[in-house]
């Protein structure tokens, strides 16, 4: 326990007063004082500073993050923009991490019309994509279309509105504006489904499927008797995945779900869950919309395997770690617990 320091009763204690102290007295204290700080100076030459080791290593891994990233801020693309398009896309990504969509749209769209005579396309396009998501983001839907549109006419070289004709020729090139196309189409999609733009829509979904489906086709026969192809999962490019394929067909499903077209988003849904795997808390949420589906077309029975399948899949403790999304696997057996209730009711 710490003491604390009080004041004695009684008699004070008084300091001796300075008439006390001659000249005398004060030489031999000098005189001592200059004897014993040159001795400890003289100790003090001879040793050497011990610098520990973990000082060391943590001194070490400081300069190194310090170099990386200033390698990475003087080398980074954005360094090689020109100045003005430089700093506007500085500005707006200031203000999206602040999280103000209206300054940070203010200041892209600014970096977008600097850069439109500048840039060659990828980093125009680059500039397109965030300020669409951005314009999407701050509920200005008719902008985030237009801007996204602009960043596929773009990327395809082609002036085209029909999403059909401005994928159908995508073979031709690079495998990462192919991924990049394919993603614009699918948030098109999005954004046409939120304007209740319901055939628009569903173009940029089929066109997108259809383009990843043609992506891993192999011939239907091994004669060359045919010209017909079938989709083939161990047939993938590099670039494309069974995820992308599964989230793709999923979208598609979900938009004909919601449109009351349980039957193509059944056919849907089972051909994703089959690329996807049942592993995952994705997994389960398929599962619980195959359960709706089957509900809607009066298949009680069909939809109770389904949601049971997805409860038990969601409450399995295991599920959330295959992509650390245990968050969605409680909000999936919760609607999945609420659906069974009204299956059984």
């Amino acid at each position: 326990m710490l003491k604390r320091l009080v004041r004695q009763h009684g008699k004070a204690t008084t300091c001796p007063s300075s008439r006390a102290l001659t000249m005398t007295t004060i030489r031999p204290l000098m005189r001592h004082y200059i004897t014993t700080t040159n001795r400890s100076a003289s100790v003090g030459d001879r040793r050497t500073i011990r610098v520990p080791p973990l000082a060391l290593i943590l001194i070490g891994t400081g300069l190194g993050c310090l170099g990386v990233g200033l390698y990475e801020h003087y080398m980074s693309d954005i360094q090689k923009l020109p100045a003005p398009v430089r700093q506007a896309l500085r500005k707006g990504l200031y203000y999206q991490h602040r999280h103000d969509l209206g300054l940070a749209v203010k200041y892209f769209r600014e970096a977008l019309e600097l850069a439109t005579d500048e840039l060659d396309s990828a980093p125009l396009t680059g500039i397109m994509i965030q300020l669409g998501s951005l314009e999407e983001e701050k509920g200005e839907l008719v902008e985030a279309r237009q801007t996204l549109m602009r960043a596929v006419r773009h990327l395809v070289g082609r002036d085209e509105t029909r999403p059909d004709l401005l994928l159908a020729s995508l073979d031709s090139l690079s495998p990462p504006v192919q991924r990049k196309v394919v993603g614009i189409a699918q948030k098109l999609g999005d954004i046409a489904s939120a304007m209740h733009r319901d055939e628009e829509a569903e173009a940029w979904y089929v066109a997108s499927v259809e383009h990843l489906l043609r992506s891993a086709a192999r011939p239907l026969s091994d004669y060359g008797d045919t010209a017909d192809v079938v989709f083939d999962e161990e047939h993938m490019p590099d670039w494309l995945s069974k995820t992308d394929v599964g989230a793709a067909l999923e979208a598609l499903g979900g938009f004909y779900a919601a449109r009351n077209k349980p039957s193509l988003a059944i056919h849907l849904y089972l051909r994703a869950l089959s690329l996807n795997g049942i592993k995952s808390c994705q997994s389960a949420v398929m599962m619980n919309n195959l359960a709706e589906s089957y509900s809607s077309m009066d298949q009680l029975e069909e939809a109770k395997i389904w949601a049971q399948r997805g409860l038990d899949l969601a409450q399995n403790p295991n599920t959330g770690k295959v992509n650390k999304d245990g968050e969605l696997c409680d909000e999936t057996c919760g609607v999945l617990l609420f659906n069974m209730g009204m299956l059984f009711e």
